[in-house]
């Protein structure tokens, strides 16, 4: 069963800003008007509920600002009554709206400058929402998860590994003569015989041992080394190498088995996170609270049972737009 819960709640409602219900009644009016069965009852029916409250209008300007912002284009743009040309001064909504759009811009950004670069250099690679597995030269397995990319390293017979980007479980096929080793970021994995995570997204790495052992060097040289057995995980990034966490192993690799497991991870990172594995891309539209703790167990496939545990257990409301795009505030 999908379960999240997560300490403390959001407050994004503000008194001079349209109501809430008013806001998400603009927001269905808005799928509504883009569908291809829409009619002119429809049409009519929306021009009478924007004419029964100052509230409805400026919800629905709200959602057709956003919609400007992010450059959504429509094939038939819905009606705009004349009365919602009325203009009122707003604050909070309108900056996380705007937020929104800003969000969306630098995800596009961070895609086209690394995404794609990683993407042509990679020799095994996973798409949206994929998860792949791969059977390597030495009989190893390598199974990536959604929007990874991994390099084999010349002269290293497959036993030599670049991550590029994403996540990859390894089980691996131990040979003492010729170690089977994993760079990412500043780091290098390093087996000793063993079953092993391996995470690099945003200049972050952690590596998590499932089952056996693996040396993690880190730095210049001389580099860090540790060794992590079973159960245990390490992280590093910009700064030292971070300590030994427990972890428990049913929680290492749980994504092949159809979960998303978070342990007091930030709510920017859950909503990272879930983007990886669904088809709607999420944009986090709140600064407030992006730090919020979250723990649970999220299925994979279930994303609106995650966002409805994420309204219920953190206040944030969900506004849809389209099917390729919601967005949290």
């Amino acid at each position: 069963m999908s379960a999240f819960w997560a300490a403390g709640y959001l407050n994004v409602q503000n008194r001079n800003e349209p109501s809430g219900d008013a806001f998400d009644a603009a927001n269905a009016w808005y799928h509504r008007l883009q569908g291809d069965n829409v009619t002119e009852a429809d049409r009519d029916a929306f021009r009478k509920w924007c004419a029964q409250s100052p509230d409805h209008e400026a919800a629905w300007e709200d959602i057709q600002t956003f919609a400007s912002d992010i450059r959504i284009t429509l094939a038939q743009k819905p009606p705009v009554p004349a009365r919602s040309t009325i203009r009122r001064p707003r604050g909070s909504r309108r900056s996380v709206l705007a937020l929104g759009s800003l969000g969306l811009a630098i995800a596009c950004i961070a895609m086209l400058s690394s995404g794609w670069r990683d993407w042509l250099q990679a020799d095994y690679r996973s798409g949206q929402g994929e998860q792949k597995t791969v059977t390597l030269a030495d009989g190893s397995v390598a199974t990536l998860s959604p929007n990874s990319a991994l390099k084999i390293l010349p002269d290293t017979h497959e036993r030599g590994l670049a991550l590029l980007h994403g996540e990859v479980w390894f089980s691996v096929r131990h040979d003492s003569a010729h170690p089977f080793y994993v760079l990412a970021g500043k780091g290098r994995v390093t087996d000793v015989g063993t079953r092993f995570d391996l995470r690099y997204l945003e200049g972050q790495t952690n590596v998590a041992v499932e089952e056996g052992m693996v040396d993690v060097a880190y730095g210049p040289p001389p580099p860090d080394h540790v060794r992590l057995t079973a159960g245990q995980d390490i992280s590093y990034g910009t700064g030292d190498l971070g300590g030994i966490q427990a972890v428990d192993p049913d929680d290492i690799g749980a994504w092949r088995k159809g979960n998303l497991v978070f342990r007091q991870k930030p709510l920017a990172e859950v909503v990272a996170e879930l983007n990886r594995y669904g088809s709607t891309k999420l944009v986090l539209a709140s600064l407030q609270g992006r730090n919020r703790p979250v723990s649970g167990t999220f299925v994979i496939g279930q994303e609106d049972t995650a966002l409805n545990a994420l309204h219920e257990a953190f206040g944030l409301r969900i506004l849809r737009f389209t099917r390729y795009l919601t967005v949290l505030y």
